[in-house]
């Protein structure tokens, strides 16, 4: 199922030519999505490492997740391949005069695509969909040691404006 507003773009390089598409994940997505996120620098916790989730909690973890309406996986989709991934997380919220915020997590585009736009076009889905559902704001985390992922933000026009804290279990 393609999302309403489709969004697909050429994916820039030398030749070829790449076309992708972002839609919403569904479960023969779910060992692409795993491989992208193992591209990413993830700190592991010592909760996750006395737990190894099977195929079935994967499964039942997508269908919760896509039971949230405020909440999109999504993939980036090229010639059947997934080929980039991101979560978009709206939250409903009393402050800012009752607007609501967006929040992107677990964005990773596969190594042999970065630098030929499936980052942006997942970002300007991200981005278009954060206004169209009125939130004041759009905003992510990136681990200190992506600088190259710092660089593609701010040339989104994403700022560096806070200090985030975490707690893992």
């Amino acid at each position: 199922m393609t999302i309403a507003l489709t969004y697909s773009m050429l994916l820039l390089s030398e030749v070829p030519t790449y076309m992708a598409e972002v839609r919403l994940a569904v479960e023969e997505d779910i060992p692409p999505i795993l491989a992208l996120y193992r591209q990413l620098v993830i700190d592991i916790s010592s909760g996750e490492l006395e737990h190894d989730a099977s195929p079935q909690e994967y499964r039942r973890t997508l269908a919760k997740m896509r039971s949230l309406p405020c909440l999109e996986l999504l993939v980036a989709e090229h010639d059947g391949e997934v080929v980039g991934t991101m979560m978009l997380l709206i939250v409903p919220n009393l402050s800012h005069r009752a607007s609501s915020w967006a929040l992107v997590e677990n964005l990773v585009v596969d190594s042999r695509y970065r630098r030929r736009g499936c980052g942006k076009l997942l970002m300007d889905y991200a981005v278009d969909k954060a206004r169209a559902s009125g939130c004041y704001k759009i905003g992510l985390a990136s681990d200190n040691r992506r600088e190259e992922a710092h660089k593609f933000y701010l040339s989104l026009g994403f700022e560096a404006s806070a200090k985030g804290f975490r707690l893992y279990f």
